[in-house]
């Protein structure tokens, strides 16, 4: 008796089942009641004594009921023809009333998305929700259960602001939304944070057209207007290239804030595209400071010197290298005081490595310059989600700027003369193969060398017509790499990753060869060295302009034996003609390399902000701008906008675990209504190009030259 099934049909109208007794009369269930027999109970008073009968003895029982009854009490919505068309579906004729809820049906209807119905409310849900909606076609038997199903979300969404996306339940709605949370459409909500998934190509396009047509209706500048939002970054990247495609259709609206504003988000071709039609400021004269000539190759000399290697004339040549040679002279003063100590060489920089207390893998690319190094460092934070750019600097490398001195030095922390007598670092992995194998049992604390002899074999053996695309190829096949480690390493041991390179190299792709090798000398590319003799100099370098090259003491400079080094453009002649993209010299291009340090898993920058100040009322005044960095991120903040209506664009760099306060003319200053209570929002950049913004209030004292009283009666006591 106890495993008796016994199944009541209120309606009475349930078909026959085999192996299962139909009971219509008191007489028959009195009969099969209390044996072994399956049996179905019909009718309303038959089910109410069978149930009081089966309840006091303890015995289970289940009510059923036609699938297509079942599912019209649930939703009343429903037809019975739609009814009928959802219990083919489910394809049972009977059913519990207690299965009949969306998620069961739609398991039926759809059991491709099972994790769509499975799971609660979230940003990824949420959008993976509404291209469902975009990508499917329900009946309307469907649509019905489909609204239940969204207003259910919507529900345990609560109080989030993900709530309102679940009040799409077609296509049409799906699609005002999406274009909401990506910032296409007025009203984009901040709120929904980045969208998480990958737009499918179709709604890629769709998106697309309607930035199109909004970056045209404000002529260019709804690229500015995105910084703030939200949005992903290979969404940016995205719209940062249609940007650039408009501009290059309306160049006389491009400036050089529009240019520095989409520069972190191009590729290199896309970027020199654009400044043919922007020759960018020569650059200002040469600072003294290390950090500050850092800023000026990367924000000044570098668009300059790649402007006028393309599109430049002779004139424009001849400013660029006199710059390089200002550069050169100001690098032969400091070297040797940097080789006492410090952190500017980046051989200095790799002897700290085991400071990060994380497995440290440092992909050493040979010859990469930092044009090149900007396009990777786009690809890799767009195509590996977890790895997030810490620091994105540069340093400067040893002398002489090729890969048989400057390679050594970085892997052992020491200058080329003490390079041969001295270990390396860390771990080297063999020459060009993956790293991913070998790190599997790689730990925290661990540093580990890839050494790749790309881009320098692109860059000296393929044709010219060929090179950028093989450059470019071969980078990606390492950023792959990359991404596989980032992936494959377990996730509890900390993982950094830098890139950097033993040298850079002259941008120039016809470099004549000029300068002779002398007998007893080697040479490679813009450098010469050997035991010849001179008579050097306290400072330890000697210029022959109309011989074209320096020569270096060799043992003052961290070498074994002396240099000559080319003073111009040409190369040392190896063969006759000219060589593309060589280096060995002291350009700043051939000597300054990227240091790129990437970490995985970071979490969201943590930030402490005030601001305060004094100024007049609706006229001017100073602010003073405080902000404590506790990330492992450096970062700049770009702009501050004020809730009365001023703005402040700024390039204000907060290195990582530090804090600095800064000070601006605020113009206009809030009004007296105001009380010193502005709301304010700073927009900062992240050294991966993501952008993000925090809001906070500011407290600023607002004088008033002529207050006038509200009540002129009042005052005078009348």
């Amino acid at each position: 008796m106890n495993g008796k099934k016994i199944f009541l049909d209120r309606q009475g109208n349930l078909p026959a089942t085999p192996n299962v007794h139909i009971i219509k009369t008191e007489v028959d269930f009195l009969q099969w009641a209390t044996d072994d027999t399956p049996i179905l109970i019909q009718g309303e008073k038959l089910c109410a004594w069978a149930e009081a009968f089966y309840r006091l003895r303890g015995q289970s029982f289940e009510y059923l009921e036609s699938s297509s009854d079942a599912l019209r009490k649930v939703f009343p919505g429903l037809t019975s023809l739609q009814a009928k068309e959802l219990t083919e579906k489910l394809e049972q004729t009977t059913i519990s009333p207690d299965q009949i809820t969306p998620v069961f049906i739609l398991n039926h209807c759809y059991p491709d998305d099972l994790w769509l119905w499975k799971y609660e409310p979230s940003p990824e849900h949420a959008a993976r929700w509404l291209i469902w909606l975009l990508e499917h076609t329900p009946t309307e038997a469907e649509a019905v259960i489909l609204k239940k199903f969204a207003s259910d979300m919507e529900m345990q969404a609560g109080e989030a602001p993900i709530k309102e996306l679940y009040r799409a339940t077609n296509a049409a709605q799906a699609e005002t939304l999406l274009l909401r949370w990506l910032g296409a459409e007025e009203g984009a909500d901040h709120a929904w944070d980045e969208f998480p998934l990958e737009l499918p190509a179709r709604w890629l396009s769709v998106v697309r057209e309607v930035w199109m047509k909004r970056i045209i209706a404000t002529n260019g500048l709804f690229f500015a207007k995105m910084l703030p939002f939200p949005l992903p970054l290979k969404l940016r990247q995205e719209l940062a290239r249609q940007t650039a495609d408009y501009y290059r259709e309306h160049s006389h609206a491009l400036t050089r804030e529009v240019l520095w504003q989409l520069q972190p988000y191009l590729n290199p071709s896309n970027l020199v595209d654009l400044e043919k039609h922007l020759p960018p400021p020569v650059p200002t004269d040469l600072p003294e400071d290390e950090n500050a000539v850092l800023e000026w190759f990367e924000r000044e000399y570098l668009p300059y010197r790649r402007w006028q290697a393309q599109f430049g004339d002779e004139t424009a040549r001849q400013t660029a290298v006199k710059l390089a040679q200002t550069f050169a002279r100001w690098l032969l003063r400091r070297y040797p005081l940097w080789l006492l100590g410090g952190e500017h060489l980046s051989f200095q920089k790799s002897a700290h490595l085991t400071d990060l207390n994380t497995l440290t893998l440092c992909v050493i690319l040979d010859g990469l310059p930092a044009w090149d190094a900007e396009w990777l460092v786009q690809e890799l934070s767009a195509r590996a989600p977890r790895l997030t750019l810490l620091r994105k600097m540069y340093c400067f490398t040893a002398l002489p700027t090729v890969t048989e001195f400057a390679k050594d030095a970085l892997l052992k922390g020491v200058p080329p003369l003490n390079a041969p007598q001295t270990t390396t670092l860390g771990k080297i992995l063999p020459d060009n193969q993956s790293p991913k194998k070998h790190l599997q049992q790689a730990a925290a604390g661990e540093v580990w060398f890839w050494r790749v002899e790309q881009p320098d074999k692109a860059y000296h053996f393929e044709k010219e017509d060929k090179r950028e695309r093989e450059v470019q190829a071969k980078l990606i096949s390492i950023l792959s790499e990359i991404e596989e480690v980032a992936q494959t390493i377990p996730a509890n041991i900390p993982l950094s990753i830098l890139i950097t390179s033993d040298h850079g190299r002259l941008l120039n792709p016809r470099s004549p060869h000029q300068l002779p090798v002398e007998e007893g000398m080697e040479a490679h590319g813009r450098v010469a060295w050997g035991n010849f003799q001179r008579n050097f100099p306290e400072a330890g370098f000697i210029v022959n302009e109309n011989d074209g090259w320096v020569e270096l003491y060799g043992e003052r400079f961290g070498m074994s034996e002396n240099l000559r080094i080319a003073w111009g453009e040409a190369s040392f002649t190896v063969t006759n003609g000219t060589e593309a993209y060589p280096h060995g010299g002291l350009f700043p291009e051939e000597v300054i390399v990227p240091w790129f340090l990437f970490q995985r898993d970071v979490t969201h920058p943590k930030l402490e902000i005030s601001l305060t100040g004094t100024g007049e009322a609706d006229m001017n005044g100073d602010i003073f701008v405080y902000i404590v960095n506790g990330s492992s991120l450096e970062l700049e903040c770009q702009s501050i906008e004020f809730s009365h209506g001023a703005k402040l664009n700024v390039k204000w760099k907060i290195p990582p675990l530090s804090q600095r306060k800064f000070q601006a003319s605020l113009t206009p200053w809030p009004p007296k209504s105001s009380k010193g209570k502005v709301d304010v929002s700073l927009l900062f950049l992240q050294p991966n190009g993501v952008t993000f913004t925090r809001k906070t209030e500011a407290a600023l004292e607002v004088k008033v030259l002529y207050d006038q009283p509200d009540d002129l009666l009042k005052e005078l006591g009348l």
